[in-house]
């Protein structure tokens, strides 16, 4: 059976800017598109480099995403979102030993 998604405004859980997410709390790009239509907002504003980063942990998937986005927040400034692209983990003696994450990182660039 497949689940819907949930989304949410950032607004109704009493944030700013009424960003759409969804349950896991990542920016519905298409919602946050038509809101910028709709109030009439410049999307140039709103440009994002983006690269690949591959986070790793022997404790968990969500240590391996707090990894590698606390490794490049040391050297890349305006972290703005992530997109978690694929999983992967090694099996020792039938036990889960590693876990690899592959993201998608965006961040704003500054005006120069």
């Amino acid at each position: 059976m497949k689940r819907s998604r949930k989304v949410v405004s950032i607004k109704a859980r009493g944030g700013s800017g009424g960003v759409m997410t969804g349950r896991d709390g990542a920016i519905d790009f298409s919602a946050k598109t038509a809101l910028m239509q709709n109030e009439g907002l410049n999307p140039d504003h709103h440009i994002y480099r983006v690269i690949e980063l591959v986070g790793t942990s022997e404790e968990s998937i969500e240590d391996a995403i707090a990894s590698a986005i606390g490794r490049a927040s040391r050297t890349l400034r305006n972290l703005r979102w992530f997109e978690v692209l694929e999983t992967r983990g090694q099996i020792e003696d039938g036990k889960v030993q590693h876990f690899q994450v592959t993201l998608r990182v965006g961040f704003t660039l500054e005006e120069g």
